[in-house]
């Protein structure tokens, strides 16, 4: 029996980056609209109008953080009717990305406090971005039996997953756009590696300041 589509997301980002195990019961960390509602004061139909609303909340509680990942229930229905694990396509993909950023906050953020390293939004959005795209080729590798994704198939993943952030007004929307921006340049120059040393250079990443990333892509050679 395979697992659930969360843990097995959960081992596909923490292989990548290197990553320990952190969190154990990820399920202990999600809420639906239900709970939403409880710990918010929401009323009915108050949800969050982000694309799919979801979204990973933070609030200090004394020395730490507590944290819970929302994922709207009608998130949840549209995955479980187009499972990603029997093929991404034009139906899921956006909802497919929306699940994959907000797992890879809560499991870069845990990441980070256990290491004591601090985290700013801007690369929380970088990383994600850099997740998303890596996630959505290994399932599309997957599908396709194929140890390379061809060409055509990287250039319809990178036009869904990079330029949704186009529109909008505000700081969040300009952060958006920046880190998407970023995450793009970011993957190309993986994808510039040879085969054999892009995990190496993931792993580095995971581990490297953001500054230290931003002057290697302002400079990749």
């Amino acid at each position: 029996m395979s697992p659930p589509l969360l843990v097995s997301l959960q081992s596909i980002i923490e292989r990548s980056y290197g990553m320990s195990r952190v969190i154990e019961d990820l399920a202990s960390f999600i809420i639906g609209d239900a709970g939403y509602r409880s710990r918010y004061a929401v009323p009915e139909g108050g949800e969050p109008r982000a694309p799919w609303g979801a979204r990973l909340l933070v609030r200090e509680a004394g020395p730490g953080l507590r944290v819970a990942l929302y994922y709207p229930d009608a998130l949840v229905r549209h995955l479980e009717k187009f499972n990603p694990l029997a093929g991404v396509g034009d139906v899921n993909i956006e909802a497919f990305a929306v699940l994959v950023e907000e797992l890879d906050h809560l499991l870069t953020l845990a990441s980070r406090a256990v290491e004591r390293r601090p985290v700013s939004l801007l690369e929380l959005e970088h990383h994600a971005n850099v997740t998303k795209y890596l996630v959505v080729l290994h399932f599309l590798g997957k599908h396709t039996g194929r140890r390379s994704v061809p060409e055509a198939l990287r250039i319809w993943a990178r036009h869904h997953l990079f330029e949704r952030y186009e529109e909008g007004r505000g700081e969040a929307a300009e952060r958006y756009r920046e880190a998407a921006a970023l995450g793009r340049k970011y993957v190309g120059y993986l994808e510039s590696l040879p085969i054999r040393g892009r995990l190496a250079e993931l792993r580095a990443y995971q581990r490297r300041p953001i500054s230290e990333t931003f002057r290697l892509l302002a400079n990749p050679n």
